[in-house]
């Protein structure tokens, strides 16, 4: 224990011990991941289960924390690189790598294996994903989204949800998620290229990714990690929603209303494998 010895001032040796029996998973090993999986391995945590079907590119260099500028660009997978950063922080941490999408069954049957599971992800699609399958087996999720837009004025942020099975409410009910996003991405190829071109939706211009930088990650993901904290070592309960206004220069806890009539809520929480959540595996 005396490499924690400043983590044990802050939250006991019990809170350490806590920590140090946790299992994590991390889907999306991207900017926001990587913050939160180097900071889960300062921390201690037993296992790292990372899931990411995603290859290293030029373009991710400027904000991976646990990218070197020697790394090759094709052909080194994020779960690898991330493995290898987390040995060198503490050995002693089991990983677990899953180079999959979150539509598969290797993911979905890795995710089994965790405590808490954290969400890093771009899309609303596999977030949807990931909200019925912590209710229906009953995880903690902590959901990441960062966020920029520029409509005459640079607006920046993001924020932290956390899903809990302590009470009610998740990302549908609380309306953080965008159920245009989630129908195209459930939606099998051929009906979405149908639907692409019958809406006139130019595929080239959905690829074109927007603005991240490092910092903005590590505010998100540092206030993920923290929540996650203190609700591991018992200091407090995480907040329900935080939200990052950086363009303001403020955090605020927000008090999200869920609908009492959730069917995800109601239904799916706590039914473990009769949720079927290899109906979104794809082939299935």
């Amino acid at each position: 224990m005396d490499r924690f010895d400043r983590n044990i001032k802050f939250f006991g040796i019990d809170g350490q011990r806590l920590l140090s029996a946790s299992v994590v998973a991390i889907v999306g090993c991207g900017g926001l991941g990587q913050h939160v999986i180097q900071q889960l391995a300062y921390l201690g945590v037993k296992k790292l289960i990372v899931i990411d079907d995603e290859e290293l590119s030029e373009t991710n260099k400027n904000r991976y924390v646990l990218a070197w500028h020697s790394d090759p660009v094709s052909g080194l997978r994020k779960v690898d690189l991330v493995k290898r950063t987390v040995a060198m922080i503490d050995p002693g941490i089991e990983i677990a790598v899953v180079h999959a999408s979150v539509r598969s069954a290797e993911a979905l049957n890795a995710l089994k294996q965790a405590d808490t599971i954290f969400s890093c992800l771009d899309d609303d699609g596999p977030r949807f994903i990931l909200n019925e399958f912590a209710l229906a087996y009953s995880k903690a999720l902590f959901d990441l989204a960062s966020d920029t837009e520029n409509k005459g004025a640079l607006i920046y942020g993001g924020r932290i949800a956390y899903i809990g099975d302590d009470e009610p409410g998740c990302l549908v009910c609380m309306d953080l998620l965008d159920t245009v996003a989630v129908s195209q991405f459930l939606t099998n190829e051929n009906a979405r290229r149908d639907r692409n071109e019958l809406y006139g939706v130019n595929v080239n211009e959905l690829d074109v990714a927007g603005p991240s930088v490092v910092s903005l990650n590590g505010v998100i993901a540092s206030h993920a990690v923290m929540e996650f904290m203190l609700q591991a070592t018992g200091i407090r309960k995480a907040k329900r929603k935080l939200e990052y206004r950086g363009n303001m220069g403020i955090v605020a806890v927000k008090h999200e209303i869920h609908a009492s009539d959730c069917h995800f809520c109601n239904v799916v929480r706590g039914s473990g494998d009769n949720a079927d959540m290899t109906r979104h595996v794809k082939g299935e």
